[in-house]
């Protein structure tokens, strides 16, 4: 308690400038950690929303491919469902093709898909991808995006020019072109996936390309797992995991987190500098009071542990306002961005987007107490190294000498 009581006075001591010292650092801690875990909420958030997205479209879960060769799969969705883990799993089949629009003669490349019936109305797929005019299912005809409809200049009841390859009795592949009608129009939360993608029906797509051509498409929480159980119990088929189908994505994705972590560690980096520059100025200011404290009894140990022990005290200090603030400002997000928006047209006159993005944080306890640690060590480590000449002078040395 003496310890505690005694670095306290001194952290926040009003002599020779220490306590405007310590304020600004425990500001700068605090502001610096704030901006962390906004930074870092803001970003888990966005990716998080990005990859359910592919999760949900692109890539699903896990999709199962034929090994090459292969006529067809070793497995079928009865397999599938029995194992351990799966939430919902349907067949898919997916190729590319050319669209042409005949009366425009624009053309753009696409990627064709067709889902079994009952993927349509998967709760995950549900909430990505929306049909907005027509039904997916027995369809009669090619869902096209509104997007795919603007880069083609097509208008509802126009036919498109569709050509792919299929598998040829003489040849491996053959080009195949046939004429098809909108059938009805679908949205989804991707852009890129809408922008690119047709979808047409599954048994007509099937009757072409063959079973040797369909996949099958898993939605579960475990998906590495998953596939390595398939890979276990069905070595002829391939289990492709979403990390491993967007791994340029989703390294890039890291590696941004990463950067952004390596930055904000160099801004505390400068911060427990003027920590340790703060401790041994204190130590200056009070090396004849630390001489006193040992020739009362005290141990060296004992008076280097009041100083280190004060710029621990800034550190915790910072470290407690800046998860309150970090926390509060994550929770009020939306709100911050309005009050940017309205001061930015407040002084310019126009709106910025602010105030139409919807951000979605998401806050990591993992990530808030690997923060607060990695600070807390730092604030350590350079306080000792700001207090360590203590064992290197005797009490009478410092006293008549006050000076290192």
């Amino acid at each position: 308690m003496f310890i505690l009581r005694t670095a306290l006075k001194y952290a926040f001591s009003k002599g020779k400038g220490q306590r405007t010292s310590s304020v600004v650092i425990v500001l700068g801690i605090a502001l610096g950690l704030a901006a962390l875990l906004v930074i870092s909420s803001v970003m888990n958030g966005l990716q998080t929303a990005q990859l359910d997205q592919l999760r949900a479209l692109e890539s699903f879960d896990v999709s199962v491919e034929p090994s090459s060769g292969n006529n067809g799969f070793s497995l079928g969705l009865d397999d599938v469902s029995g194992i351990p883990g799966i939430d919902f799993a349907f067949e898919y089949i997916e190729t590319y093709a050319l669209v042409v629009d005949k009366t425009s003669g624009k053309s753009t490349s696409a990627r064709v898909r067709a889902y079994s019936n009952d993927a349509y109305y998967s709760e995950r797929m549900a909430q990505s991808l929306h049909f907005i005019a027509g039904e997916p299912v027995g369809m009669d005809g090619v869902a096209v995006s509104y997007t795919m409809m603007n880069t083609l200049s097509l208008h509802s009841g126009d036919d498109v020019e569709v050509t792919f390859l299929k598998p040829g009795r003489t040849a491996t592949v053959v080009p195949y072109s046939t004429r098809m009608a909108i059938g009805a129009l679908f949205g989804s939360s991707m852009t890129e996936f809408s922008s690119s993608t047709i979808f047409v029906d599954y048994q007509w797509l099937l009757s072409l390309m063959g079973e040797s051509s369909v996949r099958i498409g898993i939605y579960t929480q475990n998906s590495e797992s998953v596939a390595s159980r398939i890979a276990e119990l069905y070595p002829d088929s391939k289990a492709v995991t979403w990390k491993e189908y967007n791994r340029a994505l989703y390294s890039a994705l890291m590696l941004e987190k990463a950067l952004m972590y390596i930055f904000l560690a160099f801004m505390f980096l400068i911060i427990c500098v003027n920590l340790k520059n703060s401790t041994r100025r204190l130590l200056r200011n009070r090396q004849q009071e630390g001489a006193m404290l040992r020739a009362l009894g005290c141990t060296r140990a004992t008076v280097n542990s009041i100083f280190v022990l004060q710029g621990v005290l800034v550190c915790l200090i910072g470290e407690v306002i800046g998860v309150l603030l970090g926390i509060l400002a994550v929770n009020n997000l939306q709100a911050l961005l309005d009050f940017a928006d309205t001061v930015a047209r407040f002084f310019t006159g126009s709106a910025t987007v602010l105030g139409f993005l919807q951000f979605q944080a998401n806050t990591s306890p993992l990530e808030i107490m690997l923060s607060c640690g990695f600070v807390f060590i730092l604030a350590v480590v350079f306080t000792y190294m700001g207090c360590r000449r203590t064992y290197r002078h005797e009490i009478m040395e410092v006293i008549f000498n006050a000076s290192y």
